[in-house]
């Protein structure tokens, strides 16, 4: 499997791509800024209040309506603003503002946090460093927000509370985890992360499953004053390799990475197992997932599913985590088709625009395209014949169950029953709709001649008659066709021309681009 820690090398595109003008679109969002994404990090931590300097209501877009739509969250109470009016951004400076806030908050018991934002940055410092020595005090986080992406910022977050560990006041009678089974850091697990509950807990069961137990999951489920406490655990689990790196290196233990796939757990588990000297737990719980967990697994893959998978291509577009995790184990272990595969963060991440143009060039169509909100409208304004599944935010998903894993063995599972459940939906959507047979051909007329013998005429316009097709249609037809998966491209022949076919009869004319044209619109995916 590839490293997700390595800068692994984009994927080449189509050389046409290089060719073609780029639309004039509005250019979609693909990540917050460092503000937002230190406000996710610090935001967790369940001591924590969260300050964020900037204009009135600015804490409403991050805090309020995005964790809504993100992790379904009504909106983070530990966050507010400073509140900053013309006064303070023309005159007086942000200090005077911020002064009112951390006092309340400090005198609730809560460790408070300062982030910047573009406004602050612009206007200057906001926090003198002495406050910083005080234990209890504020602390101020320059997010770099008018340079940093949310990625970044999380990654320097987490790496500015292990820095800071020994200013977090712990209250009396807070004990830590006495000596027992061995224990093990989960870091990563943020607000505003897709996925992070359900990939949280299927990392929680396999490690439990090998007998260690779990220290921290940090931040998610730490208070402040448990930083310190990272330095208790014998082995570090990394969620994403977006962020968290830096932590997990200070902190010094052996790391290892969330995987995807059935190879890469199974890596995970012995090579954790070997560094908590539980390889034989480790290799007795492996057994023991063949035949539970992986039993659905091996099920779904002996169905008649897997004759389409060679046919089914598949378009990603998605942080490294779930980029390089997604492309090995339905490219590799699966064997579906990657017909593109893109980040979406990073100095590799590819333009908008450039996916768009990519998704639009690919002959067929992928079958399943997986990425982001952008995607999900890249796919619905081209009318691409292509299905879509979430992988990453942002996007107007919820993902709160924690029966939805990407990671593990459990996630392997549910990534193939949801690529399964596409191919039936791709075939669902492609089959003949009607209820009962197609009306049946009128007959034809019947008059006696005077002589008593019969005669037939027909108005060539019944269901019957043969309609012509001009050469333009046919053409495009057949482009249209190449567009679609190869596994229903019969029945998407069938219903094209049959659709067609009594336009034109209703009509009383043949079949020409306009009406072919008219159809694919009527059946073009609103996805």
């Amino acid at each position: 499997m590839p490293d997700v820690r390595e800068n692994i090398a984009h994927s080449e595109l189509p050389s046409a791509i290089t060719n073609t003008p780029i639309r004039k679109r509005v250019t979609d969002l693909d990540h917050a800024g460092g503000d937002t994404g230190a406000m996710q990090v610090f935001a967790s931590l369940r001591d924590a209040n969260v300050v964020l300097d900037g204009p009135v209501g600015c804490h409403v877009m991050p805090a309020v309506a995005v964790i809504n739509y993100t992790d379904a969250v009504p909106y983070l109470q530990n966050v507010t603003c400073s509140e900053l009016s013309e006064t303070e951004v023309t005159l007086s400076g942000t200090l005077g503002a911020l002064k009112a806030k951390v006092a309340a908050a400090e005198a609730q018991g809560r460790q408070v946090f300062i982030v910047s934002t573009p406004v602050s940055e612009l206007i200057g410092a906001t926090w003198t460093t002495e406050h910083a020595h005080v234990p209890g005090s504020a602390l101020f986080f320059d997010s770099h927000s008018l340079d940093d992406d949310e990625w970044k910022s999380r990654d320097r977050a987490l790496l500015f509370l292990w820095q800071n560990r020994e200013h977090f006041v712990t209250p009396a009678g807070a004990a830590r985890k006495a000596a027992g089974r061995p224990l093990v850091n989960i870091v990563g697990p943020t607000y505003g992360n897709f996925n992070s509950y359900s990939d949280l807990a299927e990392i929680k069961r396999l490690v439990a499953g090998i007998g260690a137990e779990v220290n921290l999951v940090y931040p998610f489920e730490a208070n402040s004053y448990d930083t310190a406490r990272l330095a208790d655990a014998a082995a570090t689990i990394v969620m994403y390799a977006e962020y968290g790196v830096s932590l997990a290196r200070e902190v010094g233990r052996p790391t290892f990475f969330a995987p995807i796939g059935l190879e890469p757990t199974t890596a995970f588990l012995r090579d954790l197992g070997a560094a908590l000297g539980l390889g034989a737990e480790a290799e007795a719980f492996i057994a023991l997932e063949k035949t539970t967990t992986l039993s659905a697994w091996y099920d779904i893959w002996r169905s008649t599913h897997s004759d389409f998978f060679a046919s089914a291509s598949i378009a990603i577009v998605a942080p490294p985590t779930y980029k390089d995790g997604l492309s090995y184990y339905l490219g590799e272990e699966l064997g579906l088709p990657i017909a593109f595969s893109a980040y979406r963060t990073g100095p590799e991440s590819s333009p908008n625009e450039l996916v768009r143009e990519t998704l639009c060039a690919l002959s067929p169509s992928p079958m399943l395209v997986f990425g982001s909100i952008n995607e999900r409208m890249i796919v619905a304004q081209e009318k691409l014949p292509s299905r879509f599944l979430q992988c990453s935010f942002p996007g107007a998903v919820v993902r709160r169950a924690t029966g939805t894993p990407f990671v593990g063995y459990a996630g392997a599972v549910w990534l193939l029953q949801c690529v399964c459940e596409t191919l039936f939906d791709v075939l669902f959507a492609n089959l003949p709709t009607s209820a009962v047979p197609p009306e049946r051909a009128k007959a034809p007329t019947k008059d006696l001649m005077h002589d008593g013998s019969a005669a037939f005429a027909s108005s060539g316009k019944g269901q019957n008659s043969v309609i012509a097709w001009s050469d333009d249609a046919k053409a495009l037809a057949e482009r249209t066709l190449k567009r679609v998966p190869f596994f229903v491209r019969v029945s998407v022949n069938k219903k094209l021309r049959s659709e067609a076919e009594k336009i034109a009869r209703q009509r009383g004319v043949g079949v020409d681009v306009a009406i072919v044209e008219e159809v694919t619109a009527a059946y073009a995916p609103n996805r």
